[in-house]
């Protein structure tokens, strides 16, 4: 996209960012301009998926489809659905054919329980089931959210109010159909059910279609920089980990280029440092999280002084320092999740939080500090959340300088 004009580089990088962030979009509300970008540019658009991402778009009048298929199948933050849900969110999708213009909750999970009645690798659905009739919920609630379902007559709080009804297993609740959005959903390479078991499944969303090994390895890259918080070149397998340090200017130029953002990139590795996309976010503000960020920054001081690339924190030192931290917290929140300050609820609290963003890893013993971890280190006497050009990647002042670097 460096050769096209401004503007009309501005325009196709609007369509490749709202796409990344909702691989869905219908002709509604803000994205209405988008669409009508889309189909302007929509010959260079599929071309930059295609070259860059290996991914196909669909355009129509009314919806926008991007085929995504993601550069990891490990679920990413603390909202992900379940694994039950997400056999759930696929059994819904196909038993909608078998529904008219409209449909309720509990037709949905009669003609669920018939499907997975009648083949015996499924697990079985059971509507008495309290935690079942919860998931289908939460999934009917995540295609109404794509355009799949909607509420009848745009009345929102009355459905919610209904759908809570058929959790107690007192109500029901009445949706309209869009077929043909889902007729859409389905990103899989080949149909589940033709699949020959979930690791075959996985296996296919490889980035396969390539017709080269340095296409596939772009294509792999590519997809990993724009979906993942931070991209360690360490975490990459060997050959890609090679075409990285070997292509990095033309892999970050692409990113930068198509999706009008700032990437840094430094000798651990590289990341999109934009709010709107791949950026990390901690949850809302809480005293759980508060204190995540503190002791993030006192794991960060340990990278100072130690300076290994990915130091180790035993259970007995990352324990010490709850117990500091604790000391510290008691002065500024009352408790934590509702329960007294203590070394062990701050443990208890933070390190799953850490976890789940990639910032630490398990390790034998212990932990291990991975260095995007750093972005959250606090500047001396700037409190504990650094802001603007502090929130740098890996840590912008003392960490290597990067081999590579990209202007902002």
């Amino acid at each position: 996209m460096n050769r096209l004009s401004g503007q009309a580089a501005h325009e196709q990088s609007t369509v490749v960012r709202a796409l990344l962030q909702q691989p869905l979009l219908l002709r509604r509300g803000r994205h209405t301009h988008t669409l009508d970008l889309a189909r302007r540019h929509q010959a260079e658009l599929r071309a930059w998926f295609d070259h860059h991402l290996g991914w196909r778009l669909h355009i129509e009048r009314d919806r926008l489809r991007l085929f995504k298929t993601p550069a990891s199948t490990d679920p990413q933050g603390h909202l992900a659905p379940t694994a039950r849900q997400c056999a759930l969110y696929c059994l819904i999708l196909a038993v909608l054919g078998e529904c008219g213009k409209q449909t309720v909750l509990s037709e949905l999970a009669e003609k669920i329980t018939a499907l997975t009645g009648a083949h015996g690798r499924l697990r079985r659905f059971d509507a008495t089931h309290h935690r079942e009739r919860v998931d289908l919920v939460a999934m009917v609630r995540l295609l109404t959210e794509q355009g799949v379902l909607a509420t009848v007559g745009g009345e929102s709080t009355t459905t919610r109010s209904q759908e809570k009804e058929y959790i107690s297993g007192t109500g029901d609740a009445l949706y309209d159909v869009d077929h043909r959005t889902a007729a859409l959903l389905l990103a899989s390479p080949v149909p589940p059910a033709q699949a020959d078991g979930p690791q075959a499944l996985a296996d296919a969303l490889e980035p396969a279609r390539a017709d080269t090994l340095d296409e596939g390895l772009r294509h792999a890259l590519t997809r990993r920089l724009v979906d993942d918080p931070a991209v360690h070149w360490d975490d990459l397998p060997a050959q890609q980990r090679d075409f990285a340090r070997a292509r990095a200017d033309a892999l970050i130029t692409a990113v930068r280029l198509g999706l009008d953002t700032r990437v840094e990139v430094r000798t651990e590795g590289a990341a999109v440092i934009d709010d709107e996309l791949s950026d990390i976010e901690f949850p809302k503000a809480s005293a759980a999280s508060f204190a995540t960020l503190a002791l993030a920054d006192l794991l960060c001081t340990r990278i100072d002084s130690s300076h290994p690339r990915r130091p180790y924190v035993s259970h007995t030192q990352l324990h010490d320092l709850a117990a500091q931290l604790s000391e510290q917290l008691g002065q500024l929140i009352p408790n934590i999740n509702g329960q007294p300050i203590s070394a062990t609820r701050v443990l208890d609290a933070c390190l799953p939080l850490l976890l789940q963003l990639g910032l630490v890893a398990h390790a034998p013993g212990g932990i291990q500090c991975r260095p995007v971890l750093a972005r959250f280190r606090a500047p001396a006497g700037q409190g504990l959340r650094p802001e603007g050009e502090e929130l740098m990647l890996f840590g912008a002042h003392d960490l290597p300088q990067p081999t590579t670097s990209e202007e902002s």
